[in-house]
C-alpha cells in the first residue's frame, strides 16, 4: 500500500480529473473459529458521529474486504461501528478510521461459523469493442474455453458461469450488448465470436454505460460465490452527464463482493492507468496491462512503477481465479514467473 500511496502522490492531476480519493484504507479480514476465511460476509461500517456516513462491503473468498472511505463514503472517519454478518451470525465492534494512509487491520472472528470455500464462480467480461480493440477481443474469445477447462481441472466441482458486456460510444451502432451468464463455455465463445470491434473515432468511450450494465443488468449470483469482472479497455470513460458512473460502480462492487480485474490495452494513457489501478485496489486485484512484447495492438504505455511481473494473460487470469477459489485471494506472487511474455501487471 505504501508503494500505491507513492504512485498516487505522483499523479495529483489524474486524482482531480477523476475525483477518486484513494489515500485512506482499512483492511478487514473475517474468519471462523478455526481461522479459515469467510467468503461473502456482509460488513457495514457506520460513523458514530454522523450515522448517515456509512459504507457496505462483502468479503471475498480470502475473507478480506478493503474499505476505501474516500470512495465509498467520503464522510466516514474517526470512530465507527462495524457490523459483520454471515448467515445468522453477527459480530459488532468499534474501529477507528484513519484521516490519512492505512488504518489498523481488523481481524474479526465469527463464532459458531464453519467457513466453506466457494464452489461457484461468476466470471464476466466488460470489453471496449471500438475499432482499436479487435486484437484483444479475438484473444479473449480464443482463450476462454481453455481457461474454464483449467479452472475446473484445478478446482473440481466448481460451477463456472460466463457473461459479458460489450460497449462502444453513444453515437456508435450497437453501443451496448450483453451476453447473459451461462455455464456453457463453448456456447459463450460462439456468441462472443459474433461480436466485432468497430466504431469509436475519438479517444474516450462510454465505459460508464458498460459498467452500469455489467453491474445492474447481469444476474450475478448471491451467497458463497466468487464474483469477478474482467474490464478490458484502452480509453477512459466519456464525461457524459449520467446518474451512474465509475464512482457508483466502485461502490456497487464493494457492496456486492465483485472483484474488478482491470486490463489496460494498447493506447491506454495515465488517466486509464489511474482509474484502473483504483478499481483494482478497491477490490484487491492487480493492475494488468498489455506489453509491447505481446504483438497485440499498437504501442503500450509502461506502468508508473518499478514492481512488474510479466506473463501470458491466459496463465495470469487462470492462476488468479484458481487462487481466489482456493481462498488465497488475488494477491501478487513473490517472484516473476517464467513463460511467454503477453501481459505485464503491477505488483
Amino acid at each position: 500500500f505504501e508503494n500505491y500511496l507513492a504512485y498516487l502522490s505522483r499523479h495529483p492531476g489524474e486524482q482531480r480529473l477523476l475525483g477518486l480519493q484513494m489515500t485512506r484504507r482499512v483492511r478487514f479480514r473475517v474468519v471462523d473459529d478455526a481461522g479459515r476465511p469467510v467468503n461473502d460476509a456482509r460488513i457495514v461500517v457506520r460513523s458514530q458521529q454522523w450515522p448517515q456516513a456509512a459504507a457496505e462491503g462483502r468479503t471475498h473468498a480470502d475473507g478480506r474486504w478493503d474499505l476505501f472511505p474516500g470512495v465509498v463514503a467520503p464522510g466516514l472517519r474517526g470512530h465507527a461501528r462495524v457490523t459483520v454478518q454471515a448467515g445468522q451470525h453477527i459480530v459488532r465492534q468499534t474501529v477507528v478510521l484513519p484521516d490519512q494512509g492505512q488504518g489498523q487491520e481488523q481481524l474479526i472472528r465469527l463464532p459458531r461459523t464453519a467457513a466453506r470455500l466457494p464452489q461457484a464462480l461468476d466470471l464476466a467480461f466488460l470489453i471496449d469493442v471500438t475499432g482499436s480493440m479487435g486484437d484483444e477481443l479475438r484473444y479473449v474469445n480464443n482463450e476462454i474455453v481453455d481457461i474454464v477447462r483449467r479452472i475446473r481441472q484445478a478446482v473440481p466441482q466448481t460451477h463456472v458461469r460466463l457473461g459479458a458486456t460489450f460497449y462502444r460510444d453513444r453515437q456508435d451502432t450497437d453501443p451496448l450488448r450483453l451476453l447473459p451468464f451461462t455455464d456453457n463455455p463453448h456456447g459463450f465463445a460462439r456468441a462472443m465470436s459474433q461480436v466485432d470491434a468497430g466504431g469509436g473515432g475519438d479517444y474516450p468511450e462510454d465505459m460508464n454505460a458498460g459498467l452500469e450494465a455489467a453491474m445492474t443488468r447481469l444476474a450475478w449470483r448471491r451467497g458463497n460465490v466468487a464474483r469477478v469482472l474482467v474490464l478490458i479497455a484502452d480509453a477512459p470513460p466519456q464525461r457524459y452527464p449520467t446518474q451512474y458512473a465509475y464512482h457508483q460502480a466502485m461502490r456497487d462492487a464493494a457492496a456486492r463482493g465483485i472483484r474488478v480485474l482491470p486490463v489496460a490495452a494498447s493506447g491506454a494513457n495515465r488517466t486509464v492507468e489511474y482509474l484502473f489501478r483504483a478499481l483494482g485496489a478497491l477490490t484487491s486485484t492487480p493492475y494488468v496491462y498489455l506489453t509491447d512484447d505481446s504483438g497485440i495492438g499498437n504501442h503500450h504505455m509502461e506502468a508508473d512503477t518499478d514492481r512488474i511481473s510479466v506473463e501470458m494473460f491466459s496463465d495470469l487470469m487462470t492462476r488468479k481465479l484458481i487462487s481466489d477459489l482456493q481462498g488465497l485471494g488475488m494477491h501478487e506472487p513473490s517472484h516473476s514467473e517464467q513463460g511467454v511474455v503477453m501481459l505485464g501487471y503491477v505488483r
